[in-house]
């Protein structure tokens, strides 16, 4: 699975309270391989961000944006390495955290990011009652972005007090978990997903 990420920057002619943008299903209805939709907008911003997933990377790259004329940004696409489930599966979420880990990477912070959320931190947080789903991005670049999405900001909230009160591992390099490089918290405006589906094994 593939993801697409289209941000907006609600600069004129590039309004964030398109309808479009309000209801992706309309922007994206019958586009080939498309298989999830979900936009969120900043909570004190303009700002609005547009994921969708696709079937092949091919599909995703294919993607012109909600609509031609929208996008003011480039959209960037990804590879789904990590999907996983929380409590809350199966319900709309309200609000999202969206973490950037920028490129380029080397392999060995892949594999320690990934090492670290399959150990530590997905443990950590897989039982709060409002998370409802997370997934993993990868760029080409190795850039990755971490997408929550909850119920409520009072999960995600939650998830990020339980993540810092961690310790690291004793096998666990801090040198190669520097954390994100920006977090965005962002409310919901529509939501036509999937479930995440469960993680493999060796993977977050």
């Amino acid at each position: 699975m593939h993801a697409r990420l289209d941000p907006y920057d609600g600069q004129p002619g590039h309004e964030v309270d398109d309808p479009d943008l309000a209801d992706p299903g309309g922007g994206v209805a019958g586009q080939p391989g498309l298989l999830g939709c979900v936009t969120f907008r900043e909570f004190a911003g303009s700002a609005a961000v547009c994921l969708t997933l696709w079937d092949t990377e091919a599909s995703a790259a294919s993607f012109p944006g909600l609509r031609a004329g929208l996008a003011a940004l480039s959209g960037e696409t990804y590879e789904v390495i990590d999907t996983d489930e929380g409590l809350a599966a199966g319900r709309t979420p309200t609000c999202a955290r969206l973490l950037y880990f920028d490129g380029p990477r080397a392999p060995e912070q892949v594999v320690a990011a990934d090492r670290a959320g399959r150990r530590r931190i997905w443990p950590t947080i897989r039982g709060l009652s409002g998370l409802v789903g997370i997934y993993v991005l990868l760029g080409r670049d190795l850039g990755s972005v971490v997408v929550t999405l909850a119920t409520s900001t009072n999960t995600l909230d939650a998830a990020a007090r339980a993540v810092m009160a961690t310790d690291l591992a004793p096998d666990e390099d801090p040198a190669l978990l520097p954390g994100p490089d920006r977090v965005e918290i962002h409310r919901v405006t529509a939501y036509q997903m999937p479930a995440a589906a469960p993680a493999k094994e060796g993977r977050i």
